[in-house]
């Protein structure tokens, strides 16, 4: 969303930890939804929440979920 705002690419770096064997996680995403997969599993999904912004009413996207 930063990037569509700022009409810029931008790149995150993702830590976190699988939920099911606590094993690492480090994920790189950009803008475009390619992704490099630092640290775990090479079969981690990724994938962008379809929102309709136009009708969001939840004050963050975690409360919409």
């Amino acid at each position: 969303m930063q990037g569509q705002l700022r009409n810029a690419p931008l790149e995150v770096e993702i830590n976190s930890a699988c939920a099911n064997s606590d094993n690492a996680i480090k994920v790189v995403i950009d803008s475009d939804l390619n992704y490099r997969i630092l640290t775990g599993s090479p079969s981690l999904l990724v994938f962008e929440p379809d929102v309709d912004w136009n009708r969001f009413q939840e004050p963050n996207i975690l409360n919409g979920y």
